[in-house]
């Protein structure tokens, strides 16, 4: 017996997003650079959601390219990104994250950018 195969009806006015392209990488959700591979930052630390009892898998997340995760975890405790610092938007807010995004944003997207925080 031949099936034939299914094929949807194409609906012009569909509320589904449009596909990404393949291989198109979305931007640093920070300095907005469209880096060749994106690190999925943890807005809660793994650590601190384990103590809150929150599996790692269930704890949020933001596409961010490596430089900018680099200097996230490099310039603040765990306890400053797990209270202060758990959302795109209180990152975005903050002074030291927002001279590092100016500086970042000047650079290359090719160039492995080493960002320090402190020491």
């Amino acid at each position: 017996m031949h099936y034939a195969p299914f094929m949807a009806r194409r609906n012009s006015q569909s509320t589904w997003p449009e596909a990404p392209l393949a291989g198109a990488v979305p931007p640093c959700a920070l300095c907005e650079r469209e880096v060749p591979e994106l690190v999925q930052h943890h807005l809660i630390p793994i650590l601190a959601g384990k103590r809150r009892g929150i599996k790692p898998q269930d704890l949020p997340t933001v596409g961010l390219c490596p430089a900018c995760q680099q200097y996230l975890h490099s310039t603040f405790s765990i306890g400053e990104l797990a209270t202060e610092l758990n959302t795109l938007e209180a990152l975005e807010q903050n002074e030291q994250v927002q001279k590092f995004v100016k500086w970042v944003r000047k650079q290359p997207a090719t160039k492995g950018v080493k960002a320090k925080g402190r020491e």
